[in-house]
This record gives structure tokens, C-alpha cells and sequence, in this order.
């Protein structure tokens, strides 16, 4: 890096400066502290997702798992076992600067709340935010997140930067609230998401119409129920070539499935300093 200002060598201003540990802000900060937490957390027996870097898990003699989920310095602690959840809590916190913030109430702008043994996941703020922002908070109730006989097609001319930037802006708020806790919004979202580099009026304009359905859902909720023992279930839906969206309009069928799972959870929740 540069010599700081205030840190200059005097004679070797021109010279550069070789880095024995990673600063906030650059792009090595990142691998070096996710480097750094998956092995600590290899001394501590937890293995990391093959499917999710920031997932690690330890299992315990008697079956039962320590759970941490990892966003960069948020960090989740879960488990059946709240003993179990405690003492792994304490060596991580051995080891790194942390702050006990309790009870998982709040992660990454999803709140969560615990009633009646059921857990409550929603983004309502959030989505009260958005819909503001875009001019929606009083709009008019929708029952699906796109009308159901709308077939999107590419848009054959060019969109202003005004209208695509728009657009972006709206399909990014949506893919937020879609990988988060609205995952009745796949479906719309990620098909309208296909045309963000050359959007249309008249995709604004469906976009637009997932919002009217957010607003007639605003206050919905993922539930788990921690009294029920049911496990995963899985819903499948397919369409059987439907979907002409593509440059070449060739007939594509299209499937999406859904995994939701039920089981007891504890929360402990820390914020690191890398």
C-alpha cells in the first residue's frame, strides 16, 4: 500500500509498504479474517459447510450439534443444548473480542421473535422502507407477486438509464427480501431479474406489481415451530415449457422447490472484532 500520510518515510516517499496483517477496506481483509475464523474454529472441533462457507458445526458425543453462522463479525451461536451453546460460546470468546449481545433478536435486518415455542423470522422495517421508498406504502392489495397469466418477454429495444437504473434498484431490494424471508417471491423476482441490463416499461411496471403484493403482505412471517419434531419437507412445482424469456424463444420448462425445516432452536448471538 501507499505510505500514509503522517507516515511517510523521509527520502523513500516514493517506496510502498508490504503488509504483515489485513486492513478494513481491502479486498485481502476479507479471505484473510475468513482464513483466520475457520481456523480458530478448527481448534474449537467445528468443520465448516461444504455448501455454506459461513456455516460450522460441531456434533457432540450424544448427537446433539453447536451450530455457528458466520457474517463476516456477526456471528450466531445456536443448539439444542443450551449448555453446549455456552461453554462453545465462552472458548470463542476466549479467543476473539466479542460482545454478548444475549438472545438472537435481530440479524442482517431480519427480526426475530419467540412466541409460544414458535420462532418468527420477518423484515418487516425493511419492507415498510422499501415500499416507501418506491411510493408504495398505500398502494392496493395483489394476491400473486405477478399476474397469473403474464408470460415476460425480452424488451427488443433500449432502455434509458434512467428507467434501468430504476429497475436494478427495485430488483435489488426484492432479491434482499427474496433470499431472506420472503421465499414466495422466487418465482416473480428472479424472472424479472432476467432483464436488468435492458428492462421495459412495461417490466418496471410488473415489478412494480410484486410490490402491490408485498403490501398485502407486509406482515407476514417465517414460522418454525420448535414444539414439532416433523423435520424437512419438501414442495416441488414445475411449469412444462412455458417460458419463452430466452433470445432464441425456444420453449424451456422450468421447476422450483422449496425445503422448509422445523426443529428446536436456542439462540446466542456475538459481534466480533477481526
Amino acid at each position: 500500500m501507499e505510505q500514509p500520510q503522517g507516515f511517510k518515510v523521509l527520502g523513500n516517499e516514493h517506496k510502498v509498504l508490504c503488509l504483515k496483517k489485513a486492513i478494513y477496506g481491502l479486498k485481502q481483509a476479507t479471505h484473510t479474517w475468513w482464513h483466520e475464523l475457520d481456523q480458530s474454529l478448527k481448534a474449537l472441533s467445528f468443520n465448516r459447510l461444504y455448501a455454506n462457507a459461513g456455516i460450522f458445526v460441531t456434533k457432540h458425543a450424544d448427537g446433539t450439534m453447536v451450530i455457528i453462522l458466520a457474517y463476516v463479525d456477526d456471528i450466531i451461536l445456536t443448539g439444542p443444548n443450551a449448555t453446549q451453546v455456552v461453554s462453545k460460546k465462552k472458548l470463542f470468546m476466549d479467543k476473539w473480542e466479542c460482545r454478548d449481545l444475549g438472545e438472537c433478536r435481530e440479524f442482517l435486518r431480519m427480526r426475530i421473535e419467540y412466541r409460544g415455542g414458535k420462532t418468527y423470522l420477518d423484515q418487516v422495517p425493511y419492507l415498510e422502507k422499501i415500499l416507501k421508498c418506491f411510493g408504495m406504502a398505500d398502494a392496493k392489495a395483489a394476491q400473486t407477486p405477478l399476474p397469473t397469466t403474464y408470460k415476460p418477454e425480452p424488451f427488443d429495444g433500449t432502455a434509458t438509464a434512467a428507467l434501468q437504473s430504476q429497475y436494478q434498484l427495485v430488483i435489488g431490494s426484492l432479491l434482499y427480501l427474496m433470499l431472506r424471508t420472503h421465499p414466495d417471491l422466487a418465482f416473480g423476482v428472479t424472472q424479472m431479474a432476467k432483464f436488468t441490463h435492458n428492462p421495459s416499461e412495461e417490466h418496471l411496471l410488473k415489478t412494480r406489481h410484486i410490490l402491490h403484493y408485498l403490501a398485502s403482505t407486509c406482515k407476514y412471517a417465517l414460522v418454525y415451530d420448535g414444539r414439532s419434531d416433523a423435520g424437512l419437507y419438501t414442495y416441488c412445482d414445475s411449469s412444462y415449457g412455458d417460458d419463452r424469456s430466452d433470445a432464441d424463444h425456444r420453449c424451456r420448462s422450468m421447476q422450483g422447490y422449496y425445503f422448509p425445516l422445523r426443529m428446536p432452536v436456542l439462540n446466542g448471538t456475538l459481534r466480533c472484532r477481526p
